[in-house]
């Protein structure tokens, strides 16, 4: 078996931020290591590896603080510089990535990386829903959603998605938080990705429906 080649990606570790891939991430860029991070990127790949802190980890003395395993690197789509030397970038999730070590050399933190796709949905099977079924449901059920809780203008997922970018786009409106974010997209398989979120969003509208005869008209605060 072949291994891997290892990429070097900056990284950007942020407590409560994770990105998936093909997903937007806007970010203001104000430290001096990330300044120096992002020119460094927008000469190069144009890639940030966003990784995700560990709640109440504390790193040994003289380390910095320690990260999940799993993060998603994101291209650089949008810049706009500032006239402080700050800058507002936005973000697209490119690649799911597994952390394999760090090198220093910077001002910022440079991890060596391995690409991590998920595993493909299947095709139609005897026993469960393959992709377009799959599909079929997810977009239904956002749909639902969204016309439950007064939001209109989000009922339509945008058209042109890949399989995993479509269930992607559902998840970064469900205001998750990062645990549950974090574990989604650390799955190896994107049906498992496909089922969890499928349910999370029944679980909601079920809720909601029971609810329907007590709540006012306007939209819902968990639909974000």
């Amino acid at each position: 078996m072949t291994d891997v080649p290892l990429r070097s990606v900056p990284l950007f570790p942020l407590p409560d931020v994770v990105l998936f891939p093909e997903t937007l991430l806007p970010l203001h860029v104000f430290e001096p290591r990330y300044r120096a991070l992002l020119a460094d990127a927008l000469a190069g790949e144009r890639l940030i590896g966003i990784h995700l802190l560990r709640d109440g980890a504390a790193p040994p003395p003289g380390a910095p603080p320690p990260v999940h395993e799993v993060g998603c690197a994101g291209e650089i789509v949008e810049h706009e510089p500032l006239e402080d030397g700050r800058s507002n970038i936005v973000l697209r999730g490119a690649f799911r990535y597994r952390l394999k070590g760090e090198r220093s050399g910077k001002l910022y933190r440079i991890g060596e990386v391995e690409e991590f796709p998920i595993l493909p949905l299947p095709e139609a099977g005897a026993s469960a829903p393959g992709r377009r079924e799959l599909r079929r449901l997810l977009a239904q059920r956002v749909d639902r959603l969204a016309l439950t809780v007064g939001r209109d203008e989000a009922r339509r997922l945008p058209s042109g998605l890949s399989d995993e970018g479509l269930v992607n786009e559902a998840l970064a409106r469900l205001g998750l938080d990062s645990e549950d974010r974090y574990r989604l997209l650390s799955m190896e398989r994107l049906e498992e990705r496909y089922g969890w979120v499928l349910t999370h969003i029944q679980g909601i509208q079920s809720r909601l429906d029971t609810l329907a005869p007590f709540r006012r008209e306007g939209s819902d605060p968990r639909w974000n």
